[in-house]
């Protein structure tokens, strides 16, 4: 299949489900209550939590520089700000893309080579879901009795019964994929794809091992570590923030806070364009259990994703035409 019709059909796949989950968040929805939660929103709060989502990003384009800094280069802060931006954007298009695009934008503008930013960009995400993982744990102990059991049965548990029905239903599919695997391994030792492909697999390897060696050999471990907190601390305050935009959930506390953002974080996290549809419902269903109706949920849901993505629709164009003046202003 032509690579390009293959591209297109797995956007359009994954549009199907953004669209499928977003027709179910607002099947049956009561229109009239959508428009006046909208209108009745106080959206002060709102552009204080963009404030805080732009602050987010430049936190995030300093830690990831720091990483990129260990393996010898230094590129401006509006290069590495600008290709993350960039790559936000892409995410918008193709789930996880976004990843290989800000490697590919600062690859073009700072000849730095992409294998190497994907390893430092496979750091970044660890520490993130170290970050993620704390933060469930903490609000799952926190109030147990209230989030706990959110936490377990509508994410922990539905996931955990996927991977159980994967092993015990499929055993022999588990046995020929890790065969195919090995074999795989061994074709490619021989270099059974031909010299070159070898070549750029050995070259990939050892990119992405020198970018996850970055990790351990910065100098600014600290700073490192201090960026990664400040990080989701921003993530937490712009959550929390977002809550005094609407009357309904006007009164939910910080902890309440850290309880949306491991929600959204998980809806965010779905194999969709931006996380469209699957975080607007589980907002929603996290709000529920406060006794918030479905349709205030979902207005919380939509001012703060909605507006987060705006965000990064614009950054992502700026940037798009900055380094495009920047490749025409080199080449003249």
């Amino acid at each position: 299949m032509n690579k390009k019709v293959k591209n297109t059909l797995n956007i359009i796949l994954f549009l199907g489900i953004a669209a499928v989950l977003l027709y179910f968040a607002f099947k049956g929805v009561d229109t009239d209550s959508l428009i006046n939660g909208f209108r009745s929103a106080n959206y002060t709060w709102v552009i204080a939590a963009l404030i805080l989502g732009l602050s987010s990003h430049i936190v995030r384009a300093l830690r990831w520089r720091l990483l990129i800094e260990t393996l010898g280069y230094k590129p401006s802060f509006a290069n590495t700000f600008g290709a993350l931006s960039i790559g936000y954007s892409a995410n918008l298009i193709f789930p996880r893309l976004g990843e290989v695009t800000r490697c590919g934008s600062l690859r073009k503008t700072d000849k730095i080579p992409f294998e190497s930013l994907l390893g430092t960009v496979l750091v970044e995400r660890a520490f993130d879901v170290l970050m993620m993982l704390i933060l469930v744990i903490a609000v799952f102990f926190l109030r147990i009795d209230f989030f706990g059991e959110f936490i377990y049965s509508k994410a922990l548990l539905p996931i955990w019964e996927k991977i159980i029905t994967l092993l015990s239903n499929s055993p022999l599919f588990i046995a020929i994929a890790l065969l195919a695997l090995a074999g795989l391994a061994v074709m490619i030792k021989r270099k059974a794809f031909g010299q070159k492909f070898h070549l750029k697999l050995v070259s990939l390897w050892r990119g992405l091992i020198d970018g996850l060696k970055s990790a351990f050999t910065m100098k600014k471990r600290w700073a490192f570590l201090g960026y990664t907190l400040l990080l989701w601390f921003l993530y937490w305050l712009m959550t929390w923030m977002l809550v005094f935009a609407t009357q309904a959930t006007s009164g939910l506390s910080a902890i309440d806070g850290f309880f949306l953002l491991v929600v959204g974080t998980l809806g965010m996290a779905a194999p969709v364009q931006g996380g469209f549809g699957a975080f607007h419902v589980i907002i929603a269903m996290a709000l529920g259990i406060y006794g918030i109706s479905w349709e205030d949920g979902l207005v919380y849901a939509v001012i703060s994703h909605e507006s987060q993505t705006l965000l990064i629709v614009i950054l992502g164009l700026v940037f798009a035409v900055y380094f495009f003046l920047q490749s025409r202003k080199k080449n003249f």
